[in-house]
């Protein structure tokens, strides 16, 4: 008797779960069907590629202009360094991006820029919303 209990709510239970899925397959029908509609509308309003096409002349000639215009608004009346190639690294590290200390570990001179990028180095997470003290504490530890 208790096998038939079983497996009657078992039976129950299959059946509710089949009709939770058709109705969630009918609740998905009306969603994809959106979702085209969009993805239609989406790909009318994209320009075509010879739009695209048509417009680097142009685009090229505003970019030319306005690194001219850029390169001499840094030339007039200071003297400024030429730009470095992406190729060159930069000559010293700017404080926010400073490079770990070597040596002996953090202690309260170093900077906060210096004690997350030790803690990066480490492998550490969360290092960006700590504060100085915590990050200190999480180092030390």
């Amino acid at each position: 008797m208790a096998k038939k209990t079983l497996r009657s709510a078992a039976g129950a239970a299959e059946g509710q779960l089949k009709a939770g899925a058709k109705k969630i397959r009918g609740q998905l029908a009306p969603v994809e069907k959106a979702a085209e509609k969009l993805a239609t509308k989406a790909k009318q309003r994209l320009p075509s590629p010879a739009e695209v096409k048509a417009e680097l002349p142009d685009v090229g000639r505003r970019l030319k202009r306005a690194t001219t215009s850029v390169r001499k608004r840094k030339g007039s009346g200071r003297t400024t360094a030429p730009p470095r190639s992406e190729a060159e690294p930069a000559a010293e590290a700017a404080p926010s991006q400073a490079a770990p200390r070597t040596g002996k570990g953090p202690d309260d001179s170093w900077t906060v820029a210096e004690l997350r990028a030790e803690a990066k180095r480490r492998g550490l997470t969360g290092y960006s919303k700590k504060t100085k003290a915590q990050l200190l504490a999480q180092l030390l530890s």
